[in-house]
Formats: C-alpha cells, sequence, structure tokens
C-alpha cells in the first residue's frame, strides 16, 4: 500500500479527534484527558509535527508526530529533535484498520518520510506495555527494547517500553 503525507490540518486533526479504539486500546482514544482543546492544538503545532497519512484512495488512514510530542510525558518546549539528531516518533492507525496486517508498510512509510524530511541518526517511540500487538510490529521494522520507563498520567502509574532503531538502517 501507498501512504502520502501532509502536514495535519485542522480537518485531518478534528477527524482524528473522533477515532474511538476498543477496548484495552481505548486508552488510545483522543480526548481522554479533559483537555480536548489542548490535544486538538497540539496535532497543529509544527514544533513537533504531525502529520496525515492518506492512502491511494486519499483517505485518511492515520498520522505520525515528529519529536517530543511522541513523548509520553509533558515536555515545556516541543521540538523536533529530543538529543543529537534522536527523533522520537508517534503514530496512530485508523481504528478500523488495526490488526489488518498494515502496521508493518505504515510504520516503514513514516521511517522512510522522517528519514527523507529531518535526517535522524536515531529513532525512539514508547509503546504501552500491554501493547504486543504494537510492539511485533515495531520489531519487524527493526526497532530493539532500550528498557521500560513508568510514567504517572491521568490513567495511573502507566509502563511503557522504549523502542530504538538507527534511522540509516533499511526498512525491512
Amino acid at each position: 500500500m501507498e501512504f502520502t503525507f501532509s502536514p495535519m490540518n485542522e480537518t485531518d486533526a478534528q477527524a482524528i479527534s473522533e477515532w474511538r479504539y476498543e477496548p484495552p486500546y481505548n486508552v488510545y482514544n483522543p480526548g481522554n484527558d479533559d483537555d480536548e482543546e489542548a490535544d486538538f492544538s497540539e496535532l497543529l503545532d509544527r514544533s513537533s509535527p504531525y502529520y496525515a497519512v492518506r492512502n491511494e484512495q486519499r483517505e485518511l488512514v492515520g498520522y505520525f508526530c515528529y519529536g517530543t510530542a511522541g513523548q509520553p510525558w509533558e515536555v515545556n518546549e516541543p521540538s523536533l529533535y529530543v538529543d543529537d539528531r534522536v527523533i522520537v516518533i508517534g503514530l496512530a492507525l485508523r481504528p478500523d484498520l488495526t490488526g489488518k496486517g498494515l502496521g508493518l508498510s505504515f510504520v516503514n512509510a513514516g521511517l522512510s518520510f522522517a528519514r527523507e524530511q529531518f535526517a535522524p541518526a536515531m529513532f525512539h517511540l514508547y509503546v504501552l506495555a500491554f501493547n504486543q500487538r504494537a510492539i511485533r510490529v515495531y520489531e519487524r521494522a527493526g526497532f530493539h527494547n532500550a528498557g521500560k520507563i513508568t510514567v504517572h498520567n491521568m490513567h495511573g502509574m502507566v509502563e511503557f517500553v522504549e523502542m530504538e532503531r538507527d534511522a540509516q538502517a533499511v526498512n525491512t
């Protein structure tokens, strides 16, 4: 499947704000933190940019964010790089498309796009520890486990797996 990327706009952000995942993935539902306005404005912030992703039929199928927006904790100053040419990625596939075998091609498309646009040295991502489905996809995309962190957020104490990979390695 071919994917195209475009900077997030208000129409895309509004559509994404209405996505709803089935349990236990409903923790990824937008607006879960009682501050929908902040969530919406974050999707449009170009300092840690979000990109809408479309398929060949121009349907919105997901998004990627690059930079501090992909971290599971609050940051004061959004930025693209979190360290020397290290980019954190965040991503979401539209709920009705999850579990259908699109994950690896979707992740690889987002990594290729980031390499072309930002020339990072490393990619990092954080995934909820229970989400073994996503972890398997990330491992197939060349990420490896770099440790676990626990973050306090609106859901309480939540464990994340930190994953990383060399940004210049060829996608599998």
